[in-house]
């Protein structure tokens, strides 16, 4: 939640036009105390930490203190490892993993509703065409991007594996789900943002 996209989620979701329940943002460790901060003076809002790799440990304590017998409960799952990292593979495996674990998670806590942030990453690899010829849909997947073949491959391949395993396992676990496919998000703007995405931009604008 710590992330640009999370936070204007977030905002959204305190419209007073919305439903008024509890919001908990989950967010690395080493991000709480930031974010505590930066949402100080909102009642509605709690910040928690969050492993994706835990095997759902945190993300269970989360939803149960959040449990209500009259209102269902709604995770947006938003945040994957965007970027370089040491070991390219492991990283997309575990943005797999750590989808997987969430909905497993969400089906033994029960009552539970998935938002999930995909990509057209998971429609379409570099350089595929839509299966109609003219634009892509709902049945286009990404057939071309390859687990290791570099960072931004392994990225893509990523977010199409986690999608395919999201739907597979909603529907086995009678998760209800909506996937929503950005094009490209990049932000927040502004010469002080360290957001990897703002920086890629500037490589492309620069030749690099």
């Amino acid at each position: 939640a710590n992330g640009y996209v999370g936070r204007a989620v977030v905002q959204e979701l305190l419209d007073p036009r919305r439903e008024q329940g509890d919001i908990v943002c989950l967010v690395r460790p080493q991000r709480v105390e930031t974010e505590t901060a930066f949402w100080e003076g909102c009642d509605r809002i709690k910040v928690l930490p969050y492993d994706m790799l835990d095997g759902g440990v945190r993300l269970e304590h989360a939803l149960r203190s959040t449990a209500s017998r009259n209102t269902p409960r709604c995770v947006y799952h938003i945040a994957s490892v965007f970027g370089p990292t040491e070991d390219q593979e492991q990283t997309a495996l575990d943005n797999v993993q750590g989808t997987c674990d969430l909905i497993r998670t969400m089906s033994e806590v029960g009552d539970c509703r998935l938002v999930l942030t995909s990509s057209t990453a998971a429609v379409r690899g570099t350089d595929q065409d839509p299966l109609n010829g003219s634009y892509y849909t709902y049945q286009d997947w990404n057939t071309k991007s390859e687990l290791g073949a570099n960072w931004g491959a392994s990225y893509q391949w990523s977010k199409a594996e986690s999608e395919r395993r999201a739907w597979q396992l909603s529907s086995e676990l009678n998760v209800p789900m909506v996937s929503l496919c950005p094009s490209f998000v990049f932000g927040p703007p502004g010469k002080h943002s360290s957001s990897y995405s703002l920086t890629l931009v500037g490589q492309w604008a620069r030749g690099e």
